[in-house]
């Protein structure tokens, strides 16, 4: 396939992202999209700080004037016109190209695109044909009265991190790259803001949220799965539709009780499965990203 081909020969298991001076411009579109905050705009031209960098891609697939290097190369770029694709490359050119977004424009979803995503999530193969996924949505002024609900229960969480020990036990629980103190403290402030409606940082003011659920007793063994299966169903759905999308683990973490997922409707025989947004992207991207090659041998 041309389009697998073209951005998979980019895939290494070393990567080294970094922002040519010669060709920014400065504008800070990269800044402004890096979901880890690790690029600062210097004098002429803005930097990536390789500690913190998760290698998203996103900067490079953002970038108006491709200044991004990964490992000295251009990321590769997409085709003019897609038109002109192959049903097999463009449905490379659809799962490679399909990105999490988190900065959307706040019209809301065309209905009869949001009835068929979730068609989409209905229909989705179950482990046994068990079909215990169900949905919960979540629309324009509900979804920032949900945010808050959320922020304040993440707000008791993250005060645990304020202090070293905290730190400490965040790290000895594989989640060192969120026990920077000013990681933790950059994030208590967003929660607070999030609280007063002033900011977003769970949903990133998404017009959509969909909640999806499984039964704690009989979809013990497989809901998560099924859930995750259905919701990436919709999300790739979704992306075809011109639509963004993005898995918002924080919020699931914040619903950790029976008496949380109550409040937001969820009935107490339910699990959550996965959560995500839904919405219009206000950003372009222009290229495909790069990941890690897993490295298996197919030769014979």
């Amino acid at each position: 396939m041309i389009i697998a081909s073209r951005a998979l020969e980019m895939y290494n298991p070393s990567m080294k992202f970094e922002i040519d001076p010669q060709i920014c411009t400065n504008c800070g579109i990269c800044i402004s999209e890096c979901p880890s905050k690790t690029i600062r705009r210097e004098k002429d031209s803005a930097r990536i700080m390789s500690e913190g960098c998760i290698e998203c891609s996103h900067c490079g697939m953002v970038c108006p004037v491709n200044a991004v290097r990964v490992d000295g190369k251009e990321l590769p770029g997409y085709p003019e016109d897609v038109t002109q694709l192959t049903t097999e490359e463009l449905q490379d050119h659809l799962m490679l190209s399909k990105r999490s977004v988190r900065h959307y424009k706040s019209a809301p979803i065309n209905k009869e695109d949001l009835k068929s995503i979730i068609k989409i999530g209905e229909t989705t193969a179950t482990a046994t044909n068990s079909q215990y996924c169900d949905a919960l949505l979540f629309h324009g002024p509900e979804v920032p009265v949900l945010a808050a609900d959320l922020a304040r229960i993440l707000l008791k969480v993250v005060r645990i991190g304020q202090n070293p020990l905290g730190r400490l036990l965040l790290k000895a629980g594989g989640l060192g790259r969120y026990a920077k103190k000013e990681v933790i403290t950059g994030f208590y402030q967003l929660l607070k803001q999030t609280v007063d409606g002033k900011a977003d940082p769970l949903f990133h003011r998404a017009p959509t949220v969909v909640v999806l659920t499984y039964p704690a007793k009989r979809g013990k063994r497989f809901g998560r799965t099924d859930c995750a299966l259905a919701g990436e169903n919709m999300m790739l759905s979704a992306h075809a539709r011109g639509i963004g999308s993005c898995m918002i683990g924080f919020a699931e973490s914040a619903l950790y009780s029976k008496k949380h997922r109550a409040k937001i409707g969820i009935p107490e025989d339910r699990k959550i499965g996965l959560i995500f947004t839904l919405g219009y992207p206000d950003k372009k991207y222009s290229r495909y990203p790069v990941r890690e090659s897993w490295d298996i041998n197919l030769s014979d």
